[in-house]
């Protein structure tokens, strides 16, 4: 394992990890509630109008505490699966295997990052559909439905992956550019939708900055990796030009 190796599954492990625990702490703490041991007996009448309007109350309280951590974890699993891990695969997919990092094991790394990205995406999107479905008021229609398209996206870039023809066949050139395109459109969507997931947490302002720092540290990467290959690419050029001449 070289240093390539190292720096990338140090990327791929702690900025998850790192990002979990920084959400996690913005989702606020849960005020405890104390539980109703009164129970209803013929010495112990049942709840008079008040009392009854304040166990309404705490059972409100308590299930809108349960939509709070659903909807956190909810949003905590999309932005590490779907917002952080899949990029970095789709980074490692165009950085790696040639310029300007030709290595090996390129493709056994953005597997990884896609599967488990898709993996802890695919759980994110099954706690936004309990949540739809706890809600009695659901408001992100739009939100929703973006959530099951990328689901769908993602598990048709993983099925396809399997059906990959052999680089000999005639198919593998229009199968690249396919892939290549749905996966550019897949993270497209998938910032768009977290932000208007981000519009609904609590505080929204917080979560919004924190992934805009992610995104830039991610497209800073890219631009350095990106400005390094089209570098090597020109020098490499010259020197055909010159070998040529």
């Amino acid at each position: 394992m070289n240093s390539h190796h190292l720096i990338i599954l140090t990327l791929i492990y702690f900025i998850p990890s790192i990002t979990a625990q920084m959400f996690c702490n913005m989702s606020g703490e849960v005020e405890e509630i104390e539980p109703n041991t009164k129970a209803t007996s013929p010495h112990n009448p049942p709840p008079s109008g008040l009392t009854a309007a304040r166990i309404r109350s705490r059972h409100s309280r308590q299930a809108g505490h349960h939509h709070k951590k659903l909807k956190a974890v909810h949003g905590v699993l999309n932005i590490i699966g779907w917002g952080i891990i899949l990029p970095i695969g789709a980074i490692i997919a165009r950085y790696c295997r040639n310029l300007p990092m030709a290595y090996g094991e390129w493709y056994s790394l953005h597997a990884y990052c896609q599967i488990s990205g898709c993996f802890l995406g695919s759980i994110g999107w099954i706690f936004g559909m309990l949540l739809r479905n706890a809600l009695k008021h659901y408001t992100l229609k739009t939100h929703g439905i973006l959530g099951t398209i990328i689901f769908a996206l993602a598990a048709t870039q993983v099925l396809a992956t399997c059906l990959k023809p052999k680089e000999e066949h005639e198919c593998h050139k229009y199968w690249k550019a396919s892939h290549h395109a749905l996966g550019y459109a897949l993270i497209a969507l998938i910032i768009a939708n977290i932000f208007l997931g981000i519009d609904k947490q609590r505080p929204a302002v917080g979560w919004k900055w924190s992934y805009v720092a992610i995104l830039g540290v991610l497209a800073l990467a890219a631009l350095a990796l990106e400005t390094l290959r089209l570098i090597k690419l020109m020098s490499h050029r010259t020197l055909i030009n010159v070998d040529l001449a």
